[in-house]
């Protein structure tokens, strides 16, 4: 067991015993907190993950097709998105397949 020394307010030490257990019960468990991305939040994910690499960068495009697990709305929802981004062009080459481009900025 660990101790501790915690000075009061009238100028004297006390000793108070301390163990990690206690610790534990006094923050908050996360353990049990789970966090699950929305359809719409994996949809932006894997297009995010898609265009960063740096052979899509360099050519300044991307061909996706949408995934069997991805929900039509969510799909929709981000390609909208995009489309309504200046700078970024949304090309519908067959239904669930589109090509994502985009300009080099020349001009800052």
């Amino acid at each position: 067991m660990y101790s501790s020394v915690l000075p009061f307010h009238d100028g004297s030490n006390t000793v108070y015993p301390y163990s990690i257990a206690m610790e534990d019960d006094m923050t908050p468990s996360t353990a049990n907190i789970t966090f699950s991305p929305t359809p719409y939040e994996q949809v932006g994910r894997r297009i995010q993950r898609l265009v960063s690499d740096p052979k899509v960068q360099k050519r300044q495009a991307v061909d996706i097709t949408r995934r069997e697990d991805e929900t039509p709305e969510a799909w929709e929802q981000v390609l909208q998105e995009l489309d309504e981004t200046d700078g970024i062009t949304v090309e519908r080459l067959q239904p669930g397949y589109v090509r994502i481009g985009w300009k080099r900025y020349i001009d800052l």
